[in-house]
């Protein structure tokens, strides 16, 4: 082997690709570009820096630059680029050992080159790649001085300072078994190599990279921090895995729990929007997506050691580049002729006791894309959003997740890291597409209980081919004391509308009167309020904890005391409309909100909400998003900006079906959801008439 992921062969076919418009030829380029500038820039090892500085940004950087010089040398056969990673590599051993530990920026332990230990097994993940690639052209005496000057105080801080933290099942015990266990193989200490993969038990339950597989991502492959975090995990355990599967080939690791790593690597693209993106679930970037270098890598093993299935391949062609690896070279072979587009299909994944739901149609990159989420909480990323929801069409997530609150890697911004209005705002459930109660968040705001308690998904159906209905029931009876909330949520595509309408029905039931709060988020600019809306002269801050206390109520649309009320307001977004239709079966009063309250640093986007406000013991909000029309400034165009939609109507029947009539110009269309159907497709019904 050339190095511990390649073989001769492998760099033969690789090379094939350089100068050439694919994907791997593409990387090829970016590689040697990053390369070409560090050898021009020359070997810098700073010391320690805050979380986002230079001397971090520089020590991150070096790993990636150890690897990408050793490989970039083996592939073009370029000695320049070896000594560049040789002498990176002597650098740090020359210096690590003298190295002070960081200061604790957060609860997770320090290291010497970052204030998280998780970072310093990245670099060394990294870094032992690299070495991988230099190891058999290196004197005794340099093996020596990288080995025991570097890798074995790093090995020994992983696995005997850090033993505590060395078994967690979480992506950093993932990636700290995946450093440990890649750099034995290189260096040929079994020993770490066995720790690594059956933990420190030794059992391959309690902790280690079996362990890790069978516990860390659920039986459909889900990874219950949500794909931001499941995109981080994936990197470390596809690279483990696939060097596993050459130099541990007895483990089968690719078949490990009825094939584990490739449900995961599907579950995964499965959660992105169509254009690529991840939606931002708990603590999440908005613009994360699978481009990303883990990403990359899963894709490129999925390829290689589970095939090329069409929607892995159509996802594929959503990179901008590959693995530097052979099955990256197959990425590149399977694109030559790949259909022109792929959709993958709408999905349901269990993530151990709740679930989560994706509801798709149509095709191409301006499909629609409806999530909701009624599993567990995430740990300690996760959010109080049970029953949340956020829907992506046309191009765009019209309603939109906050993500989390964190200025990555902007070194004034509390070095980067996450911000106290995460925990304040981001993370509260007023921060979600979905109903409060009594103006706190889910679970009281505590992280543990949350961990312990999940909603459940109750119906799910996909009928699009069928009849154009899609739809998901759930519901969480946990997430505040003697309340009960049931969310039904469908798209239908219908004649009169291009665009699918979004269906969202919110049972809540106590067995006391209750403030409920339906709540979602959207962007862009406010057409028009039907109905009327009254301005606040000046901003107030609506509450005082849970979130509330970083909104600013801008206007209100009253209803009648005592009677049902029913609500409207349309909304431009790009280039297309949105009209929220909403009849509560109490009264409530629908506010306009904007984030930004009781905000000293500046740290929040001031981005707009939508609240309906009911007190009762019972609510039943329905709603219906539609979108509709199309507006180009540039060329001063407008075509349907008002809805089709004339009005909504709710009946309850006595035996708890729930029908709603949407009244069209021409005709009306009556919708029927049963939630104590015995079977799934009885559990939502269709039937329209002329008017």
């Amino acid at each position: 082997m050339t190095g511990l992921l390649w073989t001769q062969d492998d760099m033969a076919r690789i090379r094939d690709h350089a100068d050439t418009p694919s994907q791997l030829g593409v990387t090829l380029g970016e590689l040697t570009a990053e390369v070409e500038a560090a050898m021009a820039a020359g070997v810098v090892v700073p010391g320690q820096g805050e979380p986002g500085s230079f001397e971090h940004n520089t020590h991150k950087q070096n790993a990636k630059l150890i690897e990408h010089a050793a490989l970039m040398g083996r592939v073009a056969n370029n000695r320049a680029y070896l000594e560049l990673a040789r002498e990176l590599l002597l650098a740090y051993a020359a210096e690590y050992g003298d190295m002070p530990y960081q200061v604790a920026r957060n609860t997770n332990p320090p290291g010497k080159l970052f204030h998280q230990i998780l970072n310093e097994h990245m670099w060394l993940l990294g870094a032992a790649l690299g070495y991988s690639l230099l190891r058999e052209d290196l004197g005794d005496d340099d093996r020596a001085r990288i080995e025991s000057g570097l890798f074995e105080p790093m090995l020994d801080m992983f696995t005997v300072t850090y033993a505590h933290d060395f078994d967690r099942i979480h992506n950093h015990g993932l990636w700290a078994v995946a450093a440990v266990g890649i750099c034995g193989l290189v260096i040929g200490q079994t020993r770490y190599v066995d720790q690594a993969i059956f933990g420190n038990a030794g059992d391959g339950h309690t902790g280690g990279f079996l362990a890790q597989i069978d516990n860390l991502f659920s039986p459909d492959g889900y990874y219950v921090e949500g794909p931001y975090y499941h995109r981080f995990a994936v990197h470390p355990l596809c690279l483990f895995a696939e060097a596993l599967a050459l130099h541990r080939p007895k483990l089968n690791i690719y078949e490990r729990s009825s094939r584990r790593i490739g449900r995961s690597i599907r579950a995964l693209l499965a959660t992105a929007y169509p254009d690529g993106t991840f939606p931002a679930l708990n603590d999440a970037s908005r613009t994360m997506g699978v481009d990303d270098e883990g990403v990359r890598v899963a894709l490129a093993v999925h390829l290689g050691r589970y095939g090329a299935e069409p929607e892995v391949v159509a996802m594929a062609a959503r990179q901008n580049g590959t693995w530097v690896h052979r099955f990256g070279e197959r990425v590149a072979a399977a694109l030559e002729g790949a259909p022109a587009s792929c959709s993958i299909p709408s999905a349901l994944f269990a993530d151990g006791s709740g679930g989560q739901a994706h509801l798709k149609q149509g095709e191409g990159a301006r499909r629609h894309h409806l999530v909701v989420a009624a599993g567990q909480h995430g740990m300690g990323h996760g959010h109080f959003d049970q029953l949340g929801l956020s829907f992506f069409s046309g191009g765009r997530e019209r309603l939109t997740e906050y993500g989390f609150c964190r200025w990555v890697n902007v070194e004034p911004k509390f070095g980067g890291r996450y911000l106290a209005e995460n925990e304040g705002y981001a993370k509260q459930s007023v921060a979600h597409n979905l109903v409060v109660v009594d103006q706190a968040s889910q679970h009281r705001g505590d992280h543990q209980l949350a961990d312990r308690c999940h909603g459940r998904i109750e119906r799910f159906i996909d009928r699009y081919e069928v009849d154009g209905l899609s739809a998901v029931s759930a519901m969480t009876d946990d997430a505040y004391p003697e309340v009960e909330l049931r969310r039904h949520c469908i798209l239908l595509t219908l004649e009169p509308c291009a665009p699918p309408l979004l269906i969202d029905v919110v049972e809540a039931r106590g067995s006391a009167r209750h403030c409920y709060d339906y709540v979602f988020n959207f962007s862009g600019q406010v057409i028009r309020w039907w109905g009327g809306f009254s301005a606040r002269e000046s901003l107030e801050v609506l509450g005082e904890a849970h979130g509330y206390q970083h909104l600013w109520v801008v206007g209100e649309q009253q209803a009648l005391a005592g009677e049902p009320s029913t609500h409207a307001m349309t909304w431009l977004d790009g280039d297309r409309f949105t009209t929220w239709h909403q009849c509560s079966e109490q009264s409530a009063v629908a506010m306009q909100l904007l984030v930004g309250a009781n905000d000293p640093e500046h740290n929040l986007r001031h981005e707009k909400k939508v609240m309906t406000r009911v007190h009762s013991e019972t609510n039943l909000f329905v709603n219906v998003f539609e979108q509709h029309g199309h507006f180009d400034e540039a060329s001063e165009t407008c075509l349907n900006a008002r809805p089709e939609l004339r009005h909504v109507d709710v009946t309850r029947s006595p035996a708890a079906k729930i029908e709603v009539t949407l009244h069209f110009a021409q005709r009306s269309e009556t919708l029927t959801i049963d939630p104590e159907a015995l079977s799934g497709d009885d559990f939502v019904s269709l039937a329209g008439r002329e008017s």
